[in-house]
């Protein structure tokens, strides 16, 4: 005989869950991009080695992960946005949400990594530029019921923070 006590997913537990993840992408490719740029010796402004490959791929992945997530997201909401219940919307935005996440997270921790390699500032705004924009994801209720086009009726589920989605 298992003993299970499963969590059912209420407006309160969905939110946490959610932010829990957001804080934990933003606060490790944080804490990554600060310890990088305390390590680094002598910092580079400007220019100093075109022939790097990281000049031109850094930037392009900034913009694919910044696009790319972003066209990501809308496609997946149009999917959730045709589901019936309020159930059937919330987890598949809480994995489209951890998708847009992690392409920013990457690209972000990607342009660390290449300010570690050159010392070159050029890389470190562009990580600075992706975790400002992944703070500014930060989900909230009103965020998330914009995204999902509720019905009043499930707007008011989800503003009752203990009841469960049917």
């Amino acid at each position: 005989m298992i003993n299970s006590k499963a969590k059912t997913l209420t407006a309160k537990s969905y939110f946490f869950t959610l932010s829990i993840i957001h804080a934990v992408f933003t606060f490790s490719v944080f804490l990554f991009t600060i310890i990088v740029f305390m390590r680094a010796d002598n910092v580079v402004l400007g220019s100093t080695d075109s022939e790097s490959v990281f000049i031109y791929l850094v930037p392009i992945i900034a913009m694919i992960s910044y696009f790319g997530s972003n066209y990501f997201f809308n496609k997946q909401l149009t999917s959730i946005v045709k589901s019936k219940s309020l159930k059937g919307k919330l987890m598949p935005y809480l994995q489209a949400s951890i998708v847009r996440f992690a392409f920013l997270e990457g690209a972000a921790f990607l342009s660390s990594v290449s300010f570690m390699i050159n010392n070159n500032v050029f890389y470190l705004v562009i990580s600075l530029l992706l975790i400002l924009y992944l703070i500014k994801l930060r989900p909230t209720k009103k965020k998330v019921m914009g995204h999902l086009s509720l019905s009043l009726e499930e707007q008011q589920y989800f503003q009752i923070e203990n009841k469960k989605p049917e």
